[in-house]
């Protein structure tokens, strides 16, 4: 069956050139029989919010291209009445590009079926309008998560009309990966409340939020919280209003919450993961982590399905000194995961691996994300990292299979792929997209799915043709050029292809050498060769076994330092990385009489330390080595990790300074800090 067979692509007629930031609201009705199983089939761009007869049945698109456009099937049949019954869209468009996705065509799609029975279908007699309440101000929270959201909800409703054709092709496709489970509202724990003022209103919400003096009451002194509690402050109380600290846990979901007001006010919301400043966080280096509510009088109960936030911490700055909470939290949102059930007797292991698996399962839902907070991307490198660590904890293998379709559908045609697909952002990491061979290559030998392998082929062997493509006469690759190259490996300096750390990139016009391009590239060759060597393609197998063996060679013979005997990151320069020394062990590019030597470089901390995201390339390549190397490995997991541990962390960190890195936006829920659950899960407890 195919459910948009006689749908179309519809847009609000709302006179808009060019929709940016803007909401929409889709109103029409059908006819059901209770009894019968009765589902919705829709697709958006940007994003969908579902309510049948008045209560929310779901939301969340599932971020495409315009030539793979993805569809939800939602079953509502416990939404419907007998009769006639009212479907209601709500409809986000950004319209413009981010890391989370990119500018397409807007527009929404969807039908209604019972059994073969089509009861609905989306054409232009469909009733829309602009939803004047999502002001759309085109303030961004960051530039790779999106717009911030400004709602008025005293904005009086624009007149619906007829739909108009949106004029997208149809090249819909089922959606690869379960449905996020939305859970029942959460009322976070009050934590912290009291009155504020604000010192200047002129500036931008988030701002005001940062910069607003805060005066702490005692619990119970304001009120003691809870749901259905009332606040009243005294006439002669010199304040703008009253504010509310929430402990969320760490966590990703929806914004929810009801207040009570005898006029219209302001509401402020700011969300973060840490209280370091003694408040949340909410403007940091430009960033942005504010929503403002125009309240209006009277009952504001307020959902919001067409953005996930990712926080610990929810604070409310409520302009009104008079009135009454009902509650204020969120709505849990997380990806279907079967956790294995595993034997770890350390009770410090059993830790590390808990809140790891915490972390991973906090940065999946659509796609692999980076963090839930500050950024909701997809990266190849990353995402090798998460891929890894979840088959171990969750056995699971539909996710990444529908990511690597997701990555491998951004081909450029240099060879690179998308930095974060589906979005589209203005560099690219090249080594990353090396990375992006060896995740498949290894999702091939722990699934035994080559199916996929063979799907993805095409996509494999352009990446690696174009790194052959670069190979000079001295026999290694030269660092990418122009400003749209991005040389990053890790965060370090010398590593983070920066001139300062979160300046500027480092611009490259004359011919480079790094190692640690050259040994991701190598280790791609290699991975090709393992592939093509499933599949059958036996002349590609031994072709690409020889140019990652020569390329190791020409690494070796030319980053060597004799006087140091270690390996540089950049020719000509002396080594300095640690980073450097374990990715030569990794790809095997060391002689055997220099292995012990170049192994306790690392063990001894000879050279700028890795940070996490790297170590499980440190970790792996001590092992290659030396399987005596165990002992190390897991010590240093202990301190690392459990130094995040004994700071109280629910999840793991993106570096080890926490907040107070990256200009004070460090994240502290990171997929690639996972890592422990790897090393434990093949190496120490053969989970």
């Amino acid at each position: 069956m195919n459910p948009f067979k006689d749908a179309e692509w519809i847009m609000a007629d709302c006179a808009l050139a060019d929709i940016r930031d803007k909401a929409f609201i889709y109103r029409t009705q059908f006819s059901a029989c209770t009894s019968e199983k009765t589902k919705l089939y829709i697709a958006a761009h940007t994003q969908y919010a579902v309510f049948v007869n008045g209560r929310f049945a779901d939301a969340g698109q599932y971020d495409d291209y315009e030539d793979y456009q993805v569809y939800d099937t939602i079953d509502i049949t416990d939404f419907l009445r007998q009769g006639e019954n009212e479907l209601l869209i709500w409809h986000y468009v950004a319209g413009e590009d981010f890391s989370t996705r990119s500018k397409l065509i807007p527009g929404v799609i969807f039908s209604v079926f019972s059994g073969e029975k089509c009861l609905l279908w989306s054409q232009k007699s469909c009733l829309s309008a602009q939803d004047t309440r999502v002001l759309g101000l085109g303030e961004k929270i960051t530039r790779q998560l999106g717009f911030t959201l400004d709602f008025d909800a005293s904005a009086a409703e624009a007149e619906l009309k007829p739909s108009v054709s949106a004029g997208k092709s149809k090249s819909l496709y089922p959606r690869p990966v379960k449905k996020l489970i939305t859970e029942e509202k959460l009322s976070g724990e009050l934590i912290a409340q009291g009155v504020f003022n604000d010192c200047n209103k002129q500036l931008p919400k988030a701002l005001r939020m940062q910069k607003a003096e805060l005066s702490e009451c005692e619990r119970g002194k304001l009120f003691c919280g809870g749901e259905n509690t009332e606040w009243q402050l005294d006439n002669d109380t010199e304040a703008d209003g009253i504010w509310l600290l929430y402990d969320c846990d760490e966590s990703a979901g929806l914004l929810s919450f009801c207040f009570d007001l005898p006029a219209g006010a302001e509401i402020l919301i700011g969300f973060g993961e840490h209280l370091d400043d003694g408040r949340v966080r909410t403007f940091v280096g430009g960033r942005n982590f504010c929503f403002r509510y125009i309240a209006k009088q009277g009952r504001n109960k307020f959902f919001y399905p067409l953005f996930r936030i990712g926080l610990r911490y929810l604070c409310f700055y409520v302009y009104s000194p008079k009135g009454k909470l009902h509650y204020a939290g969120i709505h849990r949102q997380h990806y279907p995961l079967n956790f294995k059930q595993v034997n770890i007797p350390n009770p410090l292991h059993r830790r590390i691996y808990d809140v790891g698996c915490n972390t991973l399962s906090l940065c999946m839902h659509e796609h692999y994300e980076d963090c839930p907070w500050r950024e909701q991307a997809l990266y190849a490198m990353d995402s090798r990292v998460q891929c890894l660590c979840g088959y171990y904890a969750f056995g699971e293998y539909e996710f990444p299979a529908a990511n690597f379709r997701l990555m491998a559908h951004s081909l450029l045609p240099d060879g690179l792929l998308e930095l974060c697909p589906p979005g589209k952002v203005i560099v690219n990491i090249p080594a990353f997209t090396a990375v992006f061979v060896r995740e498949v290559y290894e999702y091939s030998c722990y699934s035994g799915d080559l199916e996929l392998t063979s799907e993805l082929f095409g996509t494999l062997e352009a990446i690696v043709t174009g790194f052959e493509s670069r190979i000079s006469e001295n026999g290694l690759v030269p660092l990418y050029k122009g400003e749209g190259n991005w040389n990053f490996y890790e965060w370090r300096k010398g590593l983070d292809g920066l001139v300062d750390k979160l300046d500027s990139f480092a611009v490259v016009a004359d011919d480079i050498y790094e190692l640690p391009l050259n040994a991701f590239i190598s280790d791609a060759f290699y991975c090709f060769s393992k592939l093509s060597r499933m599949l059958g393609f036996a002349d590609k197998a031994d072709l690409y076994l020889k140019l990652s063996q020569k390329l190791n060679g020409c690494i070796e013979q030319s980053f060597w330092c004799e006087e140091q005997r270690a390996y540089s990151t950049r020719l000509g320069e002396a080594p300095q990385h640690e980073l450097t020394q374990g990715l030569m062990l990794y790809i095997n590019a060391v002689p055997q009489e220099k292995l012990k030597t170049v192994a306790e470089h690392i063990v001894n901390r000879d050279y700028i330390p890795c940070t996490l995201s790297m170590s499980i390339y440190i970790y792996e390549a001590l092992l290659k080595a030396d399987s005596g190397y165990l002992d190390f490995v897991i010590n240093h997991i202990e301190a690392v990790w459990g130094n995040m541990l004994d700071k109280g962390c629910q999840t793991f960190w993106e570096t080890e300074l926490g907040a107070d890195d990256f200009e004070k936006a460090g994240s502290l829920c990171h997929g690639w800090s996972a890592v422990p659950v790897y090393i434990f899960g093949k190496y120490l407890y053969n989970i």
